[in-house]
């Protein structure tokens, strides 16, 4: 550790506090939310898959079970991953939704759909269902896109001041730069 390091941590808190302070914009509430939804949706899906009642109801459970497990498993894996890895955040997000295509595709093309789905229910429950969980993490989102932006431009800031002191700290001889040089030029070591 050279004597400039601290120096440079004093001088620039803002852009080592940022790496540090992103990660935390998905907090711990927000991973225990995906993990509770996924179990929730869970109970859903089994209850309307093993116990017998109205076909209505079972499809309205059914569906609500779906979107909520849907939803608790992108929330999971977008916090998780960006805790994690935040470049790895999207792909890992794109690998999750296929791999939900690919599971109800194969469910729908080689088991099919149960004798007691009741379709229109069960359309209306996952639209509305769908459009509830979008407001319900709109607000989500947009506070950590805020904080992000704050943070992006707090770096940006830091490293814009630290590049004019730098140019101001440079010695000027007869208005040029002067830059270090090894002396093989001159024909010195």
């Amino acid at each position: 550790m050279t004597p400039a390091q601290p120096a440079d941590h004093a001088r620039h808190p803002v852009q080592n506090r940022a790496a540090g302070d992103t990660r935390d914009v998905y907090g711990r509430p927000v991973l225990v939310l995906g993990v509770t939804s996924s179990l929730l949706a869970v109970i859903l899906i089994t209850c309307a898959v093993a116990i017998e009642f109205d076909p209505l109801w079972r499809s309205i459970v059914a569906g609500a079970g779906l979107v909520v497990l849907s939803t608790g498993l992108t929330v999971f894996v977008s916090t998780l991953m960006y805790r994690i890895a935040p470049a790895a955040t999207a792909p890992a997000l794109a690998v999750l939704y296929l791999m939900k295509v690919v599971v109800m595709g194969w469910y729908l093309l080689f088991v099919g759909s149960p004798a007691w789905l009741h379709s229109l229910g069960f359309a209306i429950t996952v639209a509305v269902g769908l459009t509830l969980s979008w407001l319900a993490l709109a607000p989500l989102a947009m506070r950590a896109s805020a904080v992000l932006a704050r943070e992006y431009a707090a770096v940006v800031r830091a490293r814009q001041e630290q590049a004019t002191a730098e140019a101001e700290s440079a010695p000027i001889l007869d208005g040029h730069v002067s830059e270090p040089t090894d002396g093989a030029e001159h024909g010195r070591a």
